[in-house]
């Protein structure tokens, strides 16, 4: 696996009481992604081995997280399989708590495994549209590769700034608009055959898809009097065709909508579509991540 940095392109908590978060008030496409990614979960480990684009994109964005001596609790929305959380909780020392929030079972599971003997840390079953927290309850919160997969922007937008300090910082790591242009520009014909237009229009609305000034906008309405900033990067990774499907599973919950008897065809397609790709560097995929930051200017 090799990368390369690109210019943009166009195209039960021990700190305070939780709220119960009630499975009727997700909607039918949280469900599809969140069963997926739970029955999926075991896959994350073999991702995590395989070194994959993604794997390698959350370490850089885990790399970039400071925590600073101020944050006593600090909050992971989204937090899978636990693997940053539980990294950046035995850095924090026993005397501060990180809280883990994620939807899927499986993936909180494999989680409370990984944390098993760090006392510092509790799990809860909540999303970004409910976050089981109290109102300022958190010094710290981030996000790390989740934001994108929310049904409702300005819910959750509004979400993470309820439980937030009014000095509390904040970083979320998310996928943007023109990310992995290169994948979707050879594999949307394939998807097209198979689903066909509609189908295929509903699998996309599926994740949000954010330019670095909506997210600007949504964020600075959020957190009305707050300093607001958002980054982008455009990182290239180049990968076998092996190394890339290792993590092609993940969007199985996104096409749900194609026949099971045209599954291994539309595979097999999708498989030729991405090898065409191929340079001598190997197969590009770009990951478009952008990054909002809220920040206590006051605070050490």
């Amino acid at each position: 696996m090799s990368t390369r940095a690109n210019s943009p392109r166009s195209g039960a908590c021990a700190v305070a009481p939780c709220r119960k978060v009630h499975p009727a008030e997700r909607n039918g496409t949280m469900n599809k992604i969140v069963e997926t990614y739970s029955r999926l979960a075991d896959e994350y480990r073999r991702d995590e081995a395989s070194q994959s684009c993604w794997f390698l994109a959350a370490e850089k964005a885990l790399a970039a997280i400071e925590l600073k001596d101020r944050y006593r609790t600090v909050a992971d929305i989204g937090c899978g399989t636990g693997r940053a959380l539980c990294e950046l909780a035995s850095r924090g020392g026993d005397d501060r708590r990180f809280i883990g929030v994620e939807p899927a079972d499986n993936m909180r599971a494999l989680a409370a495994e990984l944390a098993r003997g760090q006392a510092n840390i509790r799990l809860f079953n909540g999303s970004f549209e409910q976050i089981p927290l109290e109102s300022k309850s958190i010094d710290y919160l981030y996000s790390i590769l989740a934001f994108h997969w929310t049904t409702n922007l300005t819910r959750s937008a509004e979400e993470v700034a309820r439980v937030l300090k009014d000095d509390g910082d904040m970083d979320l790591f998310f996928i943007g608009r023109n990310n992995g242009y290169e994948f979707i520009r050879k594999t949307t014909p394939v998807f097209l055959k198979y689903m066909g237009p509609v189908a295929l229009l509903r699998s996309a609305g599926m994740r949000q898809q954010l330019t670095k000034d909506e997210a600007q906008q949504l964020f600075s309405k959020a957190f009305a009097g707050r300093e607001v900033t958002v980054e982008e990067s455009h990182d290239t990774y180049f990968d076998t065709l092996e190394g890339h499907w290792t993590w092609w599973v993940r969007i199985e919950g996104q096409l749900v909508d194609i026949p099971a008897e045209k599954r291994a065809d539309c595979d097999r397609a999708v498989k030729d579509a991405i090898a065409a790709l191929q340079t001598p560097e190997g197969i590009p995929y770009t990951i478009h991540m952008l990054r909002v930051k809220v920040r206590n200017q006051a605070g050490a």
